[in-house]
């Protein structure tokens, strides 16, 4: 009797080809089920984490920004560009009707040049009316920045404490914000006082054309959020009806396309991995089903040596599920050793915000795939295994080996 309950594993073990292929189908559909779940949801996290990071209702910027493919070539992108207003802006902007909180940021492209450390896009804040990035670096660091001091995002290769050069100009990395899954990751941050010190000095080596700008009177775009009850549309309208040279833009319709293309990513995803589920389905009922009619012969002795019906069933389900679970812990794997070290390559080539999900949410998408692997192994093989430990010891003894 205890070699009988042994008899699953035994099975497994020492059948390895048998075992090693039925497994290899399980691995498939579990590759298959447990990518779509942390794709999808990786996908669904980082377009949250893109819109937290926005944070703002309404983006106001110079007019011949919004015209070009710059502005979402930062937000969306994270490509180092540049462009400028008068501060101004900003007065006319607050007397617009319906405008709540107001913040202005400040952009610079740096070079991969000997002046700069690395080729990455600089972005000013004030911190003093700053709603959009000042709540993330909280989750990072909690004092305040001093000068020419920096924050990176988790995407670039330097810590805390280190010194990282911009135009020249020696800037200290306070603090190393938490990932996003977005391009922001490959972004610097740093002070209004800072990041206007930076331009002056790209002025002054003419590094970069700025047109007479005076670092000290700009900005690149204007953030805010409109007050309760006032209709974000008709605010963006009054903005651009009455504030000369600039454009108005939701921030929501930034992000529309990505939302688009993150939905139709996710569809062919999901569309993939059923197809490639029904297809492993089959294959395993067929597997499953050629190798229990060539075992009718096995299973017969053991009913002659006094096995019950039951028994037997469940000890064929036993090894069946024991298959699965392994090819399914295999199949995720595999998955989680591709995905893992190249998640950054994945996120380049779809172009989209992507961030992994968290230990327990993993855990659970594990849970869940190795699941359905074992169901699609029982119900695969229902059929057949209840039929052969129903028939007659004879029927199964005339079988050939």
């Amino acid at each position: 009797m205890r070699t009988f309950k042994k008899l699953p594993v035994l099975n497994i073990v020492r059948r390895p080809g048998r075992s090693a292929a039925l497994m290899a189908l399980t691995a498939l559909l579990s590759f298959t089920v447990f990518g779509a779940l942390v794709l999808t949801q990786s996908l669904g996290r980082g377009m949250a984490s893109l819109e937290r990071r926005l944070g703002a209702d309404i983006m106001v910027v110079p007019e011949e920004a919004a015209g070009k493919s710059g502005l979402e070539s930062i937000v969306l992108q994270g490509n180092p560009t540049y462009f400028y207003m008068d501060d101004t802006k900003l007065d006319e902007v607050r007397a617009v009707d319906g405008v709540g909180e107001t913040t202005t940021q400040l952009y610079l492209a740096s070079l991969a040049a000997s002046c700069c450390s690395a080729k990455v896009q600089l972005m000013g804040f004030d911190p003093a009316t700053d709603f959009t990035i000042e709540p993330w670096i909280r989750d990072s660091y909690s004092g305040e920045l001093g000068e020419m001091e920096i924050v990176v995002g988790s995407g670039i290769s330097s810590s805390e404490g280190d010194r990282l050069l911009f135009y020249d100009v020696p800037c200290t990395v306070a603090a190393k914000l938490t990932e996003t899954g977005t391009n922001y990751d490959r972004c610097v941050f740093a002070g209004e006082d800072t990041i206007r010190e930076l331009i002056k000095s790209s002025i002054g080596k003419q590094l970069n054309q700025f047109k007479g700008t005076d670092p000290q009177s700009v900005v690149s775009c204007i953030l805010l959020k409109v007050k309760d009850g006032a209709d974000i549309d008709e605010v963006v309208s009054g903005i651009n009806g009455s504030v000369a040279n600039v454009k108005a833009i939701r921030t929501a319709s930034l992000v529309s396309g990505t939302a688009k293309s993150l939905s139709g990513i996710s569809g062919i995803i999901r569309m993939a991995a059923a197809i490639v589920s029904v297809i492993a389905f089959i294959i395993l009922a067929i597997a499953f089903s050629m190798q229990i009619h060539e075992r009718k012969r096995e299973f017969a002795i053991l009913r002659v040596f006094g096995v019950s019906k039951g028994s037997l069933a469940k000890s064929i389900f036993a090894e069946i599920a024991m298959t699965c679970f392994l090819g399914g812990l295999a199949g995720a794997g595999i998955f989680a050793c591709v995905m893992i070290p190249f998640s950054g390559a994945v996120q380049g080539w779809l172009n989209v915000p992507m961030l992994m999900p968290g230990a327990a949410a993993v855990t659970g998408y594990l849970g869940i795939t190795l699941l359905l692997c074992v169901a699609a192994g029982a119900l695969s093989s229902a059929w057949n295994v209840l039929r052969v430990s129903r028939s007659e010891i004879s029927q199964g003894l005339r079988e050939e080996k």
